[in-house]
């Protein structure tokens, strides 16, 4: 009887949640082909070092695209260098390069934007790819750098990310720029796994109903009203199955008890994805953040 019961109510379960199980299963093809079907993008110039400061010798710059092609296959995500030596700020800046603003960070932010957008950056696809670019202005008085993030990077770094590849080359553009630029790529890179970054969220998707599923049927399956008067529709009602009450306070003990936000211990910046996130001239979405010296 108890073995019949039990055959009965995983049959209702099953039909109950077949929509579930199908849905999970079609996104999860989605995802894979998704990710089996990622080509580079081959608008974008090979080019990913523009020393136009000259502040790095031929041979640092060689050293630089070798370790950066090495990374953006890793990564599947295009990393970009850009130094210049010029003025981004003040009215005269403004009127002789036709800037939007007459400040230091959204001249600087315009500008590494506009070289991401107009180049077709991003691994890929030309507009909104995945990858990050640094703009270094060594102008005197004016000395700082840009980072700005596109794609998958952009949804993966928060402020506190922004802040730590930005204080990587802080850390030693004064004395030794190149080692400064091998600390961006490396720090980023550091901070963008993109395989790991992908297979958590789709893995969530995949575990989670299964687990809520599973948990589901060890608390119904196992549960009786009394000892001899076990029925399929002491747990099934109307064909659907029906959570105990001590599932329903796990369910919202866990709702209350979760945190929506966190804050990093330096500077309590949101460890969430997107920092920095705005618009380019061209209107593509980017992130990224400055720091001037």
């Amino acid at each position: 009887m108890e073995t019949d019961w039990k055959k009965e109510a995983r049959k209702q379960y099953l039909r109950y949640f077949r929509i579930w199980f199908l849905a999970v299963g079609i996104f999860a093809v989605i995802c894979i082909v998704f990710g089996l079907t990622k080509k580079e993008n081959q608008e974008a110039p090979t080019e990913r070092v523009y020393d136009y400061a000259e502040v790095l010798t031929e041979e640092e710059e060689e050293k630089l695209r070798v370790h950066i092609a090495q990374m953006e296959q890793k990564k599947q995500i295009h990393i970009v260098l850009v130094t210049i030596n010029f003025s981004v700020e003040g009215e005269d800046a403004k009127r002789e390069h036709g800037y939007r603003f007459t400040d230091w960070e959204r001249n600087m932010q315009d500008l590494a934007d506009d070289f991401w957008d107009e180049k077709h950056y991003g691994y890929n696809r030309g507009f909104e790819g995945d990858g990050v670019l640094l703009l270094h202005n060594w102008y005197p008085g004016q000395n700082g750098e840009h980072l700005s993030t596109s794609g998958s990077v952009e949804r993966a770094f928060s402020v506190y990310d922004i802040d730590r590849v930005l204080d990587a080359v802080d850390a030693y553009y004064e004395t030794d720029p190149y080692r400064a630029y091998m600390a961006y790529i490396d720090t980023v890179c550091a901070l963008t796994d993109t395989a790991a970054r992908g297979l958590i969220p789709w893995m969530a998707v995949l575990i989670l109903p299964l687990v809520a599923a599973g948990g589901y049927a060890f608390v119904n399956l196992k549960q009786k009203k009394a000892e001899n008067t076990t029925a399929v529709n002491a747990y099934v009602a109307g064909g659907r199955p029906i959570l105990r009450e001590k599932t329903d306070d796990f369910v919202r003990k866990s709702v209350v008890t979760r945190r929506i936000q966190t804050s990093s211990s330096s500077g309590g910046h949101s460890h969430s994805g997107g920092g920095g996130h705005h618009h380019s001239s061209s209107g593509a979405s980017h992130g990224g953040g400055s720091h001037r010296h």
